[in-house]
């Protein structure tokens, strides 16, 4: 008999509440009250009333992890907090030396540090963001890692992982943050693995378990990935909900994750000396294959909060935290060729063609040898038995030379004097190791520059391939990057394999890409030594003379606008034309370039020469009459007024909280320190200031409170 409306409420909240917690107890608890078989009879329950009464879903309802596929590719969406990456540290003397660092940042000998070290799952990060509502917490969206400024949006997949909590109910009501935005590794238990490629063709299979956490929540059909069994590690959380729920220390934070229902890794432990961390590291180097779900090392973070941040961040990475690796796994292969192969800078790299090789994880059928000082150093010959490793587990590399093995016949490589593209004579500028072709017209540098100009992370243009961007080539129908902005209905229909509807939607992807965000075109062009972090400080830290967009120049901005987080918040965007960035750069000083923090003359000096080149700005005026547009977020740049000012901010402030403070200094070409010495410009005081007023006292070194602060900056 059908229940009546008010009992079936009553019923399914009843069933949420307790299918919730025999969720956490499964997940986060490793425990199992009842079996899976009751789990499931509860859910079956629960959809069949969902089912009579539609109204009473609700988004929270385990019963809608599942919706329906994406049409199209994953959207990306700006974090709400930038994501770091960790640097790598291989042994124990680079643990030594990176504690020594963090001394010297202190500005203090003495300083003792406490760790918290926790298993480094591999698998692929997630940032999960929670909104409040009222007493409770929602699961907004769940982004990739992507570049660390912005990912993209995988919530349809996500929410199908039964490990992840829809909701968070916190004990404690009081001092709850509007956001939390937690950082965590999906992964597949290697048992997972398994099944998944015991149903998938032998060429389709997963290659690791981390390549599969990729592929399955990057699905567009969220059905797929709840067929397969993700599970989740969380370690961090967003520093204004940490401040607001007065979590002082790396441990509290982890404890506090659990207590809400969200899957840690439990065998973190603090330690109070590097000897300990590393009897941590043999201990787990020993059972990680025992493990249901790989690891490749150990993640030691400072534990007190308040001494993270004093140590502050590199432009990439966090100085409060390392990763500590495992040794790469290594195999032997045969050399069967030496060949080299050309970069979008003209660099040359030998690459050791070799037998195929089973290396943590993937078939390897190629690793690089790097330069001809290590081709010398090594002594490697083709028809050599070699040792190969992944460089950080990425890149296949050669090591070693098994010289017992060498055939009598085998003689000493003699490295190439021509590039194998163009013929031109190839160059080793002084006191480089890399050897470079100067060929302004070689077919193999401009193949690889166009592959970097519509990459991901670049223009980000679907659809023009390896192959296709070959045949563009050798048909004379690109001679530069900008040449492909160019390209016509007739052009593309004539190549091999292209039909109406990719020709319209290349040409689509093509109009809509010649609006693009700034930072993303200067890191296009591929100018030495400017990837996408460099990329983002010269577009944020230098006056660009912006215009208001016309409103065709306002037509599909919509996608471009998005990378600026315009999918969370109303974004003003100016547009920049080509020949304003061409006069801009050529005006640029080196000194006034290498003193903005995290540029530095080697930058400096790569970009102005660049600029100095007459083909490059004549490329710059190309952009410009193909209808090229970079664009610009209201305030982006700001005025360098602090450049080369030191701070050390000390206390509790009023209005501003320390990283607000720290993102203005920055922002404006200052740099802020953990420590006062003779070369700090300015202490900001707060409320209880310490010691790092008294130090300021003694050495004569200006203070300000925070009203004097922003009357500077106003």
């Amino acid at each position: 008999m059908p229940m009546i409306k008010a009992d079936a409420q009553k019923r399914i909240e009843k069933l949420k509440e307790e299918i919730w917690k025999l969720n956490k107890a499964y997940f986060i608890e490793n425990k199992s009250p009842v079996s899976e078989d009751v789990r499931d009879a509860l859910k079956q329950e629960l959809i069949a009333l969902e089912t009579q009464y539609p109204d009473l879903v609700t988004a929270d309802s385990p019963t809608q992890r599942i919706g329906a596929p994406l049409d199209g590719r994953l959207p990306k969406v700006r974090h709400l907090t930038p994501k770091e990456s960790l640097s790598d540290a291989f042994n124990h003397a680079e643990l030594e030396d990176w504690v020594v660092q963090m001394k010297r940042a202190l500005g203090s000998e003495d300083a003792t540090f406490e760790f918290l070290c926790e298993l480094k799952i591999d698998g692929l990060n997630i940032s999960l963001l929670y909104e409040k509502k009222n007493d409770h917490f929602e699961l907004l969206r769940a982004v990739t890692r992507g570049n660390g400024t912005e990912g993209e949006n995988v919530t349809h997949t996500v929410r199908t992982i039964e490990a992840i909590p829809l909701h968070l109910e916190p004990k404690d009501a009081a001092n709850l943050p509007e956001y939390m935005e937690i950082s965590g590794e999906v992964y597949m238990p290697k048992e997972a693995l398994a099944a998944v490629n015991s149903t998938l063709p032998e060429s389709d299979r997963f290659a690791n378990p981390r390549n599969a956490a990729a592929g399955s929540v990057r699905q567009l059909d969220p059905s797929v990935t709840a067929d397969r069994d993700l599970r989740i590690f969380c370690y961090g959380l967003n520093k204004d909900a940490a401040d607001a729920m007065g979590l002082a220390t790396q441990k509290e934070i982890m404890d506090t994750l659990h207590a809400l229902g969200i899957p840690t890794e439990r065998s973190l432990q603090l330690c109070t000396s590097l000897k300990e961390a590393e009897s941590m590291y043999e201990q787990y180097q020993k059972k990680r294959d025992a493990l249901p779900y790989d690891i490749d090392g150990l993640v030691l973070k400072i534990n007190d909060r308040r001494m993270q941040f004093d140590l502050g961040s590199t432009a990439k990475a966090p100085r409060w935290a390392r990763a500590y690796k495992f040794p790469a796994e290594q195999k032997t292969a045969q050399i069967l060729d030496i060949q080299l192969q050309v970069g979008r800078t003209g660099a040359i790299t030998p690459v050791a063609i070799l037998t195929p090789t089973h290396l943590a994880g993937t078939t390897v059928t190629r690793a690089t040898l790097h330069n001809e000082d290590e081709i010398i150093r090594l002594d490697v010959r083709i028809g050599d038995t070699v040792v190969v490793q992944k460089a950080g587990d990425i890149i296949p590399e050669v090591v070693e030379v098994l010289l017992n093995l060498r055939p009598e016949e085998s003689r000493p490589f003699h490295f190439p004097l021509h590039c194998p593209s163009c013929n031109s004579p190839l160059q080793r500028p002084e006191g480089e190791a890399v050897h470079r072709c100067p060929g302004t017209n070689c077919a193999a540098v401009l193949q690889e520059k166009i592959e970097h100009l519509i990459s991901r992370y670049a223009f980000n243009i679907d659809g023009l391939g390896k192959e296709t961007i070959e045949v563009l080539l050798e048909r004379g129908l690109v001679s530069d990057m900008a040449d492909i902005f160019f390209l016509t209905y007739e052009d593309l229909m004539d190549l091999p394999l292209f039909k109406e509807r990719k020709t319209e939607n290349i040409l689509s992807a093509l109009h809509k890409a010649k609006k693009v965000p700034l930072d993303r075109f200067l890191f296009a062009l591929g100018i030495r030594h400017i990837g996408r972090e460099t990329a983002e400080l010269i577009a944020r830290r230098i006056e660009w003379p912006t215009k208001d967009l016309t409103v065709e120049e306002q037509e599909n901005l919509g996608a471009q606008t998005s990378l600026f987080g315009a999918s969370s918040k109303r974004v003003t965007v100016h547009g920049i034309a080509m020949n304003d960035i061409c006069r801009t750069l050529q005006k640029l000083k080196e000194e006034e370039l290498s003193v903005i923090d995290g540029i530095g003359p080697r930058v400096a000096q790569s970009l102005l020469e660049w600029i100095a080149e007459e083909d490059n700005r004549a490329l710059l005026h190309k952009f410009e009459n193909a209808g090229v547009l970079a664009l610009q977020p209201e305030g982006a740049a700001t005025q360098q007024i602090f450049t080369g000012k030191v701070f050390v901010l000390t206390g509790s402030m009023p209005a501003l909280s320390r990283d607000d403070a720290t993102k203005m200094i920055k922002d404006r070409g200052g740099k802020v320190s953990g420590s006062v010495s003779k070369k700090t410009d300015y202490v900001l005081l707060g409320e209880n200031a310490g010691s790092k007023y008294d130090k300021a006292k003694e050495l004569g070194i200006p203070t300000i409170d925070e009203k004097e602060f922003l009357s500077m900056i106003a």
